[in-house]
C-alpha cells in the first residue's frame, strides 16, 4: 500500500486546530474594527465558485506546503472575519444558515490541499535528488483528484443551498 496516501494523525488533528484558530483570530479581529459595512450581492453561479477553489488549490499544491499553509491560513483568518461581518449585517441566524453546508466541505478541501501540498513538496525533494518517486506523485495525484471532488461537492452544496434559502432576497 502506498504510504504517502496515508493521512498520518498528526497531520489531521494538526491543521484543523490551526484553522480553526485562524478562524477564531479573524472572527476576534472582526470585532476590534469599526468598518462601515455596505450589502452587496454578487452574482455567482457554482462553476465560478468552483473554478475559483478547485483553480487556487491546484496552484497550491504545486506551490508546495511552503505557500498553502500561510495562504489557507491567511484565508481562514478571513473566514472569521466575514462571519463576523456576516453577522453583523446579517445576524446569527442567517450567517450561520448561509454557512454550515458547504463550509465544513471546503475546510476538508483546504485540508487535503495542505496535506497535498506536503506530499508534493516531498517530491520536489526527490526530484532534486535526480530519484523519481512515483508512488509520490501517484498520491499526490490522488490527493489532487480527492480535493477538486471534494471542491466539486462544495460549490454545488453553496450555490444551491443558497438559492434554496432564497438567494440574495433571503439576506435581505
Amino acid at each position: 500500500m502506498n504510504r504517502q496516501f496515508v493521512i498520518k494523525r498528526e497531520e489531521f488533528m494538526k491543521i484543523p486546530l490551526l484553522i480553526f484558530g485562524f478562524l477564531l483570530a479573524g472572527f476576534f479581529f472582526g470585532a476590534l474594527l469599526e468598518v462601515d459595512l455596505k450589502r452587496e450581492a454578487l452574482d455567482l453561479n457554482f462553476i465560478d465558485i468552483f473554478f475559483n477553489n478547485a483553480s487556487i488549490g491546484i496552484m497550491l499544491v504545486l506551490l508546495t506546503s511552503f505557500i498553502s499553509y500561510p495562504i489557507i491560513l491567511y484565508n481562514s483568518f478571513f473566514l472569521g472575519l466575514n462571519i463576523y461581518f456576516g453577522i453583523e449585517l446579517f445576524g446569527v441566524y442567517k450567517t450561520f444558515m448561509t454557512l454550515i453546508f458547504h463550509t465544513p466541505i471546503e475546510i476538508v478541501g483546504w485540508i487535503i490541499c495542505i496535506i497535498a501540498s506536503k506530499r508534493m513538496k516531498d517530491f520536489y525533494k526527490t526530484v532534486l535528488k535526480k530519484e523519481i518517486n512515483k508512488e509520490n506523485i501517484k498520491a499526490v495525484c490522488m490527493l489532487l483528484l480527492t480535493m477538486i471532488a471534494v471542491y466539486f461537492v462544495a460549490a454545488i452544496v453553496e450555490y444551491y443551498a443558497f438559492e434554496f434559502l432564497g438567494g440574495h432576497k433571503w439576506l435581505n
